[in-house]
């Protein structure tokens, strides 16, 4: 399941320390079509499905256990530090209200299903493949449909060209004001955010106030009007949390940074 559309807020990422082994999901895993699509965009930066790929890199990729839903991070930087995966497996259930895991990291699938090797080039994925590739791949690892066939590639392309009609509803592209809280900084913080946003996901930046730099992020939304937000800075900070918004309105948020405090924000309507 995916998230936004007119307005801003994010799905991007933050860095923290630590990513224990013991959160990479384990068992049967079905990822349905708009997870694997997640995942596409994903393993290209965040740019969209079947687009080229972008600068930034791919780091973590969780999925609830029933493959319905994802929730990723990705370093729009040339370094970032690897996220504390605990708390990120918490956001991702917090988001969706349903236990989740690790499915990927960087650009390795880690979900052990008996058939997935876990390591080496069979499980690793790259930003150059194109869509039928990366479905087929999936296919092969055991976590999406039933045979690699070209069958199934073929109603899956019938899918996508279904889902791109529907994309080009929602191509936008401006800016909002933001009124944010971020614990520790004693004003609110008002400004603008410029957003660039396709099929109910998109990027943004932020700026910081007192000079501390500037924030970028992606946001991705949900058709009921639920999503999630994400956010790193140049200041090494960085915060993730879940949305709320209104087709065409305004956008409430909270959340919480790489230490824990607290972050709420409001977007204004078109």
């Amino acid at each position: 399941m995916r998230k936004i559309l007119s307005l801003i807020i994010i799905s991007l990422f933050f860095s923290g320390n630590v990513n224990s082994a013991h959160q990479d999901g384990k068992g049967e895993l079905k990822l349905s079509y708009n997870t694997a699509k997640d995942f596409m965009d994903y393993i290209r930066g965040g740019v969209g499905f079947g687009a080229k790929a972008s600068n930034n890199k791919p780091m973590v990729f969780y999925v609830t256990v029933d493959g319905s839903g994802s929730y990723f991070w990705y370093c729009p930087y040339g370094q970032c530090r690897s996220g504390n995966a605990k708390e990120e497996m918490i956001l991702c259930e917090r988001a969706y209200k349903k236990e989740c895991k690790r499915f990927a990291r960087r650009k390795q699938v880690r979900w052990d299903n008996g058939i997935n090797p876990i390591k080496g080039s069979a499980s690793k994925f790259h930003e150059n493949m194109t869509d039928d590739a990366m479905l087929a791949k999936l296919t092969d690892l055991g976590f999406y449909g039933n045979t690699s066939s070209s069958s199934t590639i073929k109603k899956t392309e019938k899918k996508k060209e279904t889902t791109k009609k529907v994309v080009k509803k929602y191509d936008l592209k401006g800016e909002r004001s933001i009124a944010l809280n971020w614990e520790g900084y004693e004003d609110l913080i008002a400004g603008t955010v410029k957003f660039d946003e396709t099929d109910y996901k998109g990027t943004l930046k932020l700026p910081l106030p007192n000079n501390d730099g500037s924030c970028d992020g992606t946001y991705s939304l949900q058709k009921g009007g639920k999503g999630t937000w994400q956010i790193a800075c140049t200041n090494n900070m960085g915060a993730a949390g879940t949305l709320k918004w209104v087709k065409d309105g305004g956008v409430t948020g909270i959340g919480r940074d790489h230490n824990d405090k607290k972050v709420k924000f409001t977007v204004s309507k078109k």
